[in-house]
């Protein structure tokens, strides 16, 4: 009895040992990701496919809104960055800030006038061609009582104010002076970073056109290349417009001199006579000229009347 009670107890000792281990092995699979292959048996399914990256069609879709605002030149950037990245890895643009010294543009309006008309003028020269400038324009105007001049002078930034001075030297009297100073720094780093950015948009556009095989792919990233070129042409030629007017100043300058007016004295009684006479004398000549003139009309009339007198004389005969 002894015996089996033994067997029995180790019996029921061995199974809750296999009952334990076996609830271990399920919670271990569990855990590991494989409950699906020791429980339910079902058969494995293969994993999606990755995403494809987008075509040339799809990435054109974020070029449709370029602008020449500069609200949208940052997006342009981003637009052309994520476009790239669907056929290359993606790059981040950073804009850094940029730095540049004052740009000032510098203007003076200056009326003068002068003694001498022709002296002030070979001075005036004389003070442009020494002083780093140059005569872009000039109106001559020529009176009775006046003569004048309206003169466009482009000068270096540096001698705008040593050229003024000077020219003021010539006058015999300053009639107006204004000087206009305009800092154009801050229009001047708007454009720069604007180009910067199309240029940044063209070079990517460039790499999509190197990429695409389609012709449809290839015409519509050719059409928005065009588009930003036009508009870094544009962006180009305001900034060469910008930096001719900081790099050279404009003075307008209107010299004159004027004439006095001398009244003429009137003539006495005597001297009018004389001028009556001298007058009715030229008159006279003057009716004689004209009968010469018509001489053609006196010749007719005489052989009219010739002719008239010898046929009535010949009819009284009769």
């Amino acid at each position: 009895m002894n015996k089996i009670a033994f067997l029995l107890v180790f019996t029921l000792v061995s199974l809750a040992s296999c009952r334990d281990g076996s609830s271990y092995d399920m919670e271990s699979a569990k855990q590991g990701g494989f409950e699906s292959l020791s429980i339910s048996g079902e058969s494995d399914e293969s994993l999606p496919p990755p995403p494809a990256s987008p075509g040339i069609n799809e990435t054109m879709k974020s070029f449709d809104g370029v602008s020449t605002e500069e609200t949208k030149d940052k997006s342009e950037a981003g637009s052309a960055n994520n476009a790239s990245g669907g056929l290359t890895s993606a790059t981040t643009v950073a804009s850094a800030p940029i730095k540049m010294a004052e740009k000032i543009k510098k203007t003076a309006d200056v009326n003068i006038s002068v003694e001498d008309y022709k002296v002030a003028r070979v001075a005036i020269d004389k003070i442009v061609k020494t002083g780093n400038g140059y005569i872009s324009g000039e109106n001559e105007q020529n009176s009775t009582y006046s003569i004048s001049n309206s003169m466009t002078i482009r000068v270096a930034n540096k001698d705008f104010d040593a050229m003024v001075s000077n020219i003021a030297g010539v006058a015999s009297h300053v009639n107006s002076k204004n000087i206009y100073m305009e800092d154009v720094t801050a229009e001047f780093v708007d454009i720069t970073a604007r180009l910067k950015t199309k240029k940044e948009v063209e070079k990517r556009y460039i790499d999509l056109l190197q990429k695409a095989v389609k012709i449809t792919d290839i015409l519509e990233v050719e059409e928005h290349l065009r588009g930003i070129r036009e508009e870094i042409e544009s962006k180009e030629g305001q900034l060469k417009l910008l930096n001719d007017q900081v790099a050279y100043s404009t003075i307008n300058l209107n010299f004159s001199q004027s004439f006095e007016y001398t009244p003429q004295d009137e003539p006495g009684f005597f001297g009018r006579m004389g001028h009556a006479f001298g007058n009715g004398w030229k008159g006279f000549l003057s009716f004689l000229i004209g009968l010469v003139y018509v001489w053609p009309l006196w010749l007719i009339l005489g052989l009219t009347a010739y002719f008239l007198v010898k046929f009535i004389k010949r009819k009284m005969k009769k």
